[in-house]
């Protein structure tokens, strides 16, 4: 629907709101009714007021129309911007619409004022229907700022004024332009946050599907709850009546015995509903959670790169508990409120509908603030959520490393670091306070109001005989009850606006799609461990433009060991990364047995390629439930001949209770070198084709590596082993050594071969085995080309002998790192 049917419908109704409002107000044709009653006007007896009320909407409607044909790119925004204004000018209109009927009833019936009655129904839907015309007029800011860059003879663009501006106001211009585009973006971003609500709400309904049977029941027992409580106030009044009006026991004992029977069904029906509600949550908490948790695990590694541990976890733990509080509690609180009032309503108008009408006038202004409110603490509430997750997430790090923070004396400064994070929201919270106190403050003032209104009228309505003192005290108790549900459907609508958003951060993650699924379907019979990379080029997520591996080739041979060094930051680590399936690369492939790695089945893949991390991560479980993880229908046996190989059975036998034995959280309860015993056993239970060792033994001491080495030397004619080491003793014996420098393969060969080409493998031993301390001097051959030859040849001569000198030297030598 485009601008000009919005402003043609305006038009046309603001003609017919004047027309039809004279008609009634001049009865059909008495135009002379205008001058009597500006000469003798009375609120009891003349409508001029309520036919002055059509010159102020049609003004509004007019103006609007005008404004929105006149400035077609900026108008429909400023009409949104005041639809809170107008909203509540129409409900004044209404309410002293309403107002004006209950003073006219006094004078006459309305049986005898046909054409009153008429006018006031129609200043009351005319109102309405300026609401709803206002929302249109502003609704058309989306398609029009959508194309707010194309040309407009009248008015030109942004940008087109920027081009044509060679004066000093060009910067003027320019963040006039920004400002109204951030506006303009704002707005919109608004819009489809509203629109988001609403789905998100209906999307938490539908989620709770499979519970439906038992929210039937819950919404049975409800209603019978709510039905008897709104039965009691009515019979307070009666047995009240009893007692004034008849003074006799039978009238008053009649409705007490009533009012006991009501309260026990009602009490019983509160019961089994909050029961079975409460049970509700308790499988949606579950549901939900393990469906959360499910598809964070499918999520690609790259997803736990770019969010952090405390982030993840406040979504685990709070914000499925709120959104689980937001379908049960809120929902029920909500459902028995609103049946509750319903009824209410329904006696009240039986009582009385002159009283009724007083009750009623205040309801659309509470709604009005509530609106406001929920708005407003919304956004509160999602800053709030992402505050408390920056502050889990410190904690988080910071307990989880507290050997780190206590060894560098550090307590200080995650306190503070803490501190601040729990002050950013602190400030929010005052600012939710402030919010709650002000629509709290709005809220009790207009229930007073009402509730004096009431009070007044009714005692009028008793004065007059047109109702009984016991109906007066039924009705105030029904307004009353009615106060509280108000409250409490208020209190329910902000529950429901925090809760929708958490659910839309839970919903965030469980609609996330992995960008690297885990969805390969080989799975061959056998396989042989030949390992390849071809031309591979790769960069993290999180550093997109930062290449780490530049078209990287090497192959890895059944059978042998090939062992990957370089300086730190080369890239090796990464190639572990993508050989594992972590990551996809860029440009190339890593193949296995000549098929893409990412091809192979999730489980399959992992079952023929293990690794052992330089840092091995225990989980707090036993050793054999750490050594078997992942695995189903595993012996003893193999568990202890694993450990044997890994050199690990001694020292766990020497455990508690051996294998039963916890090993503490992250398996702090065991020392560095026990932990990659454990890890080494975990990889090699699996019976692995590709075995990775990223420093996998670099915690171990002298005689417990040579153990290892020993094992892994016994079964190397079985598997594919890639070795990512610094010591000189692992590298050594390696069949195969590849050199990687600055994301390149700069060379590769064995041992013997790579010392005599001199090149920045045989520099990298000389820096381990001599101790050299100035990197710089030995990697960068441009400066070493300036140094004079007689330095040069003086620091060849003695390394040289340095190495003739320590070719069979102690095997501290030997372990000692570069």
């Amino acid at each position: 629907m485009g601008i000009k049917v919005s402003v043609s419908l305006s038009v046309l109704f603001t003609l017919l709101d004047v027309v039809l409002t004279t008609v009634l107000y001049t009865h059909g044709s008495h135009l002379a009714t205008f001058g009597e009653d500006a000469l003798n006007f009375n609120i009891l007896q003349s409508a001029l007021d309520l036919w002055g009320f059509v010159l102020l909407r049609a003004s509004l409607l007019l103006g609007a129309s005008i404004g929105v044909t006149w400035n077609k790119k900026h108008g429909p925004r400023r009409v949104s911007a005041l639809t809170s204004l107008i909203l509540f000018f129409c409900l004044v209109v209404i309410t002293y619409a309403l107002a004006k009927l209950l003073m006219l009833t006094e004078v006459k019936p309305l049986s005898q004022q046909p054409w009153l009655l008429s006018l006031i129904c129609w200043t009351c839907a005319s109102s309405v229907g300026v609401m709803l015309l206002w929302i249109l007029l502003g609704k058309e800011s989306s398609p029009v700022n959508s194309r707010r860059r194309s040309y407009n003879p009248g008015e030109g663009s942004c940008e087109e004024t920027e081009s044509l501006m060679a004066t000093a106001g060009e910067e003027e211009q320019e963040v006039g332009c920004e400002r109204r585009e951030k506006k303009t973006q704002k707005k919109e971003e608004e819009e489809m946050e509203t629109t988001r609500s609403g789905a998100t709400v209906g999307r938490l309904m539908s989620f709770s599907r499979k519970d439906a049977g038992l929210l039937c029941v819950a919404f049975f027992f409800l209603v019978i709850s709510a039905v008897c409580e709104a039965f009691i106030p009515l019979y307070y009044g009666r047995a009240i009546d009893g007692i004034v009006n008849y003074k006799s026991m039978e009238h008053f004992a009649e409705p007490v015995i009533i009012l006991g029977v009501l309260a026990l069904v009602s009490s019983f029906a509160m019961g089994v509903r909050g029961g079975i509600f409460s049970l509700t949550f308790s499988r949606l908490n579950l549901r939900l959670r393990s469906h959360l948790f499910r598809t964070l695990m499918r999520q690609e590694i790259g997803f736990y790169d770019e969010n952090h541990t405390g982030d993840i976890m406040s979504r685990l733990s709070a914000d499925t508990t709120q959104v689980s509080d937001l379908i049960t509690q809120n929902v029920n609180i909500f459902l028995r409120s609103t049946i509750k009032a319903a009824g209410f309503l329904f006696f009240m108008f039986g009582i009385s509908w002159k009283l009724s009408l007083v009750a009623i006038m205040g309801f659309p202004f509470i709604g009005l603030v509530s609106q406001l409110y929920g708005d407003y603490y919304k956004k509160l509430s999602k800053q709030v959520q992402t505050t408390l997750a920056e502050a889990n997430r410190v904690a988080e790090e910071t307990i989880s490393s507290m050997r780190t923070v206590r060894s560098f004396a550090n307590e200080c400064g995650e306190e503070a670091s803490y501190y601040a994070k729990l002050l950013a929201m602190y400030q929010l919270n005052k600012k939710e306070a402030l919010a709650y106190a002000c629509y709290m403050w709005s809220s009790s003032i207009s229930e007073l109001v009402l509730e004096v209104s009431v009070l007044y009228y009714g005692g009028h309505l008793v004065i007059t005989r047109q109702m009984t003192s016991g109906n007066l005290i039924s009705f105030f108790i029904y307004m009353l009850e009615l106060g509280e549900c108000l409250e409490s459907i208020a209190s329910v609508y902000t529950g429901l606006m925090q809760g929708v958003g958490a659910a839309e951060k839970v919903f965030e993650y469980l609609d996330r799609e992995p960008k690297h699924p885990a969805d390969g379907t080989e799975a061959p019979d056998t396989c042989a461990g030949l390992v390849e990379f071809k031309d591979v080029t790769f960069a993290y997520p999180t550093r997109p433009d930062t290449d780490v591996l530049k078209g990287v080739s090497f192959t890895l041979r059944p059978g042998e060991v090939t062992a990957l060094v370089g300086p730190s930051g080369s890239g090796k680590s990464s190639c572990v990364s993508l050989l594992e399936n972590f990551y996809l690369p860029q440009q190339g492939q890593v193949l296995l047995d000549g098929k893409p790695v990412h091809t192979f089945q999730h489980d399959y893949l992992h079952s023929r390629v293990a690794l052992v991390g330089q840092e091995p991560a225990l989980f707090a479980r036993s050793v054999e439930d750490n050594i078997t993880y992942g695995l189903s229908d595993v012996s003893m046996e193999t568990v202890v001949q694993a450990a044997t190989k890994a050199n690990a059975h001694d020292f766990i036998t020497s455990l508690p209770e051996g294998y039963e034995t916890g090993v503490g959280e992250k398996g702090t309860q065991l020392s560095g070198g026990q932990k990659q015993r454990v890890a080494i056993a975990r990889a090699l239970v699996r019976n692995p084709r590709v075995l990775i060792l990223d420093e996998a033994t670099s915690a171990l001491d002298a005689e417990s590596e040579h153990s290892v080495q020993q094992a892994l030397n016994n079964i190397l004619q079985e598997h594919t082993v890639l070795v990512i080491a610094h010591r000189l003793s692992t590298v050594e014996k390696a069949d195969n050594i590849i050199v990687i420098d600055k994301g390149h393969v700069a060379e590769q060969g064995p041992h013997a071969q790579l010392m005599a080409s001199g090149g920045l493998y045989s520099k990298l031993v000389q820096r381990q085995v001599l101790g050299i301390q100035t990197g710089a001097e030995l990697l960068n051959p441009p400066e070493l080309s300036r140094r004079p030859e007689g330095e040069r040849r003086r620091r060849r001569q003695r390394s040289s002998s340095s190495s003739s000198s320590g070719g069979g030297g102690s095997e501290s030598e030997f372990k000692a790192r570069y």
